[in-house]
């Protein structure tokens, strides 16, 4: 019995994240916030498949992309409103982020994973507001003004390459010490921050990457931080 409590105990130097007493939302998030990461972009992709591929300005004219915007239905405020809640959930998931690397002794680098996040939800912002800009307000204001918005809207990639390398970089670059995610993963999270930062044609391939890098990480660090709780 005395070499099984030796396997499930926590491994030398490992702190663990405390659930301690206090205000039912701060348990909440310190018990499933790991997972808010994965469930945010599980939001993403679905906003992508209903939203599809909206007119590049570049090969579009004015007329096609006033058009596009005018005959979009209820499913675009659907993801309108879907992306605020991803921005609240990314948000959530920065703030137990940093608090899990610091208890874990990561107190340098803990911070940049919810930096990266404010990014995120900076760059979503944006993108929402754009859009429910463009909803209501197409057919009203000039069509200079609508291919600028949508300009705005397909160049809006900084805030978010920011977001996605802060975030792979804190917890990759912390794995060793915290033990949160596995090597072979936060290896992973390298390469994608070095694709990110590549110029843009290529970094959109780390975008891609990204997704699932921080759907597997949410699900991987949740099973760990809980199995140390």
């Amino acid at each position: 019995s005395g070499r099984i409590c030796a396997m499930l105990a926590a491994p030398a130097g490992w702190r663990t994240l405390p659930l301690e007493k206090g205000p039912p939302l701060q348990n909440f998030i310190q018990r499933f916030g790991a997972l808010f990461g994965a469930i945010a972009f599980i939001g993403v992709l679905v906003t992508l498949i209903i939203e599809g591929e909206p007119p590049d300005v570049s090969e579009t004219s004015a007329e096609e992309i006033l058009a596009h915007w005018v005959g979009q239905g209820d499913g675009a405020f659907f993801t309108v409103w879907l992306s605020v809640l991803i921005g609240l959930l990314l948000l959530f998931w920065g703030l137990w982020a940093n608090s899990a690397l610091r208890d874990r002794g990561a107190t340098l680098l803990a911070p940049a994973a919810v930096v990266g996040t404010i990014f995120l939800a900076v760059g979503i912002g944006v993108d929402a507001a754009s859009r429910v800009a463009l909803l209501e307000a197409a057919e009203h204001i000039s069509l200079e003004s609508v291919v600028a918005i949508s300009a705005i809207l397909q160049y809006l990639y900084l805030p978010f390459l920011f977001g996605m390398f802060l975030i792979t970089i804190s917890v990759s670059a912390t794995a060793k010490q915290t033990g949160l995610i596995p090597s072979w993963l936060a290896w992973v999270g390298y390469a994608t921050a070095l694709i990110l930062v590549i110029p843009h044609e290529v970094s959109f391939l780390g975008f891609m990457v990204f997704l699932p890098w921080m759907l597997i990480t949410g699900i991987i660090m949740f099973r760990k931080a809980g199995a140390a709780a």
